[in-house]
């Protein structure tokens, strides 16, 4: 197969000449790039709008595998709350903990469908025995500031409740109760509109790059034909009168 490598120098020629042509393009529709990218800010905050931003607070209690007897009592304890971590969402530590709670806007069901949502969860828990953590950390969400640390307190009990009692034992207990919260946003407003207005910008750059780099136009002297066997010139069509 033969190979013109003049041929082959022209072709690479042209792509960067179109490259080149593209951004000259992109240049004088830099106006449609503003709009769009404007049009973008403008649809992250009919979203943020639409979706709404809601304040939770957050309280958090620790659990902790202590030793009274034994060594082997311990190191059970934490075996046993890292492998049934899973309870934390059953019916007997929730009924636990309604009960502690005494409150009658978290009854067992609320408290089950909240740690189904993940608003009440258990961190730090690990299956695995060579990884097993000594401390595990139940967290609680919720709207109402002055209710979340007792969830965090009430969930933390009834769980090393139901586990001493599944053991015969007492090593799990909760060392650190929550005593305060702090607020976590729904929604990072500023995020938000940096990547709607980003991906606007984008896609419009983009759009406007490759549309005008496969455009068959001229709109710079350089993209023309090098080999003059194949053109003779070059015919403006603006300002020529009929």
């Amino acid at each position: 197969m033969y190979v013109d490598i003049k041929e082959l120098e022209n072709s690479d020629y042209d792509i960067i000449e179109n490259i080149k042509a593209a951004f000259y393009r992109l240049w004088k529709l830099k106006t449609v790039v503003i709009l769009m990218t404007l049009v973008g800010c403008l649809l992250s905050f009919i979203y943020i709008s639409i979706v709404g931003v809601h304040t939770n607070y957050v309280s958090a209690a620790t659990v902790y595998s202590v030793v009274y007897g034994s060594s082997t009592d311990g190191s059970n304890g934490i075996t046993m709350m890292n492998r049934y971590s899973d309870l934390l969402g059953t019916g007997k530590v929730c009924d636990r903990a309604a009960a502690i709670l005494n409150n009658i806007n978290y009854t067992s069901d609320s408290l089950r469908r909240m740690v189904s949502s993940g608003s009440i969860y258990m961190s730090g828990a690990n299956s695995d025995s060579k990884k097993y953590g000594n401390k595990l950390t139940i967290v609680a969400s919720s709207s109402s500031p002055n209710d979340v640390a007792d969830i965090a307190n009430a969930m933390a009990k009834a769980f090393t409740d139901e586990i001493n009692d599944m053991m015969g034992t007492g090593s799990l207990q909760v060392v650190d109760q929550a005593g305060g919260f702090y607020q976590s946003k729904s929604l990072n407003m500023k995020l938000v509109v940096l990547l709607f207005t980003a991906a606007a910008f984008i896609l419009c750059t983009g759009f406007i790059l490759v549309k005008e780099f496969l455009n068959p136009r001229v709109y710079i002297v350089s993209q023309c034909e090098r080999n003059k066997n194949l053109i003779l010139g070059v015919i403006p069509t603006e300002g020529i009168k009929k």
